[in-house]
């Protein structure tokens, strides 16, 4: 895994994750609107976080579409080979 894209990743999936329960928190409680717009930036960011880990990983970025199945789609991701392994040594 690259270093350079481990950073965005963290961030992106933290974010995403934290967005996601924000929103339906919000949407639950009655703020039906503000909770939605919420929880499709935080899915947003979330499937952002999921291309970045791709990326890192040495595949395409739109491997980050397995982000669209939220944490079952972020193992997936985590199950693919990692291209640049060497470039850790």
């Amino acid at each position: 895994m690259l270093a350079e894209y481990k950073r965005t990743t963290n961030i992106g999936v933290g974010l995403g994750i934290i967005g996601e329960i924000v929103g339906r928190a919000l949407a639950q409680s009655g703020s039906v609107v503000i909770g939605g717009i919420i929880l499709l930036a935080g899915f947003a960011v979330f499937i952002w976080g999921c291309s970045q880990y791709a990326k890192a990983k040495g595949h395409s970025p739109w491997f980050g579409a397995f982000g669209i199945l939220s944490l079952i789609g972020l193992l997936v991701l985590f199950f693919l080979t990692d291209r640049y392994k060497e470039a850790r040594a």
